[in-house]
């Protein structure tokens, strides 16, 4: 109790909230997207720095200063009645410590861990039976492979045992004749952004987020990265 209270931790009341174990560059620009969603958090941060810190009493979300991987700091975190936890400090051991921490408290809670090395974080998913585990690399890696082949990509989904890649591209860039498996799935119009259900009401300005399933690229028969770089081209 001595060191939590030179930690200057204290128990969390919240309930529904999401806990964030790591306020690095990525823990922060997670931060900001959970809080853009007005989802109640929990921040874990070693050593915060003075913009966290005005950020919390800003927002209104719990920082405690400390090690997530201690049990007195998981305790007081009020685990049992949490949404889910983040782990995305800059060790993967120490993320896989947090999760199985955490797993012991809640263990229908679901955790998502940031797992620098692919192999390590399929190992994980393996043994301790942890379906999101993440690594970074291999989140990134299909963005520059998607970039390569046409201008717009942003990644890839696995949704139901299919792969599907995510593109953004204006209407004014669309090729002439998207393939028939191609789905729009999102639209930026001027300051509004809805959902997108066919390209046919797409106008001038508009940019559209586009799904695409990864098979036919596998197969030799990606039409839809060709004919992008057809129109694109020339």
């Amino acid at each position: 109790m001595h060191w939590v209270t030179m930690q200057g931790l204290r128990p969390v009341h919240r309930r529904g909230h999401i806990v964030v174990c790591g306020a690095g560059s990525i823990g922060t620009g997670v931060i900001e997207l959970l809080l853009a969603l007005n989802k109640r958090l929990v921040v874990i941060e070693l050593a915060p720095d003075t913009t966290l810190v005005e950020r919390a009493r800003e927002r209104q979300f719990d920082l405690l200063t400390g090690d997530a991987s201690r049990d007195t700091t998981l305790d007081l975190c009020n685990l049992g009645a949490a949404h889910s936890l983040i782990a995305l400090t800059n060790v993967d051991t120490l993320n896989l410590e947090i999760a199985l921490g955490a797993r012991a408290r809640n263990p229908t809670m679901p955790i998502v861990l940031r797992i620098a090395e692919a192999s390590f974080a399929e190992s994980i998913a393996r043994h301790f039976e942890f379906e999101t585990t993440f690594s970074a690399a291999g989140l990134a890696a299909p963005a520059f492979v998607g970039l390569s082949r046409f201008p717009g990509s942003r990644g890839r989904v696995a949704f139901r045992g299919q792969e599907f890649a995510i593109g953004e591209i204006s209407s004014e860039e669309l090729p002439q004749r998207l393939p028939p498996d191609a789905i729009p799935i999102a639209v930026s119009r001027g300051n509004q952004f809805e959902i997108a259900h066919e390209f046919e009401t797409l106008g001038p300005g508009d940019r559209t987020l586009v799904l695409v399933p990864v098979a036919p690229f596998r197969a030799g028969k990606d039409r839809f990265a060709a004919a992008a770089e057809r129109f694109l081209s020339g």
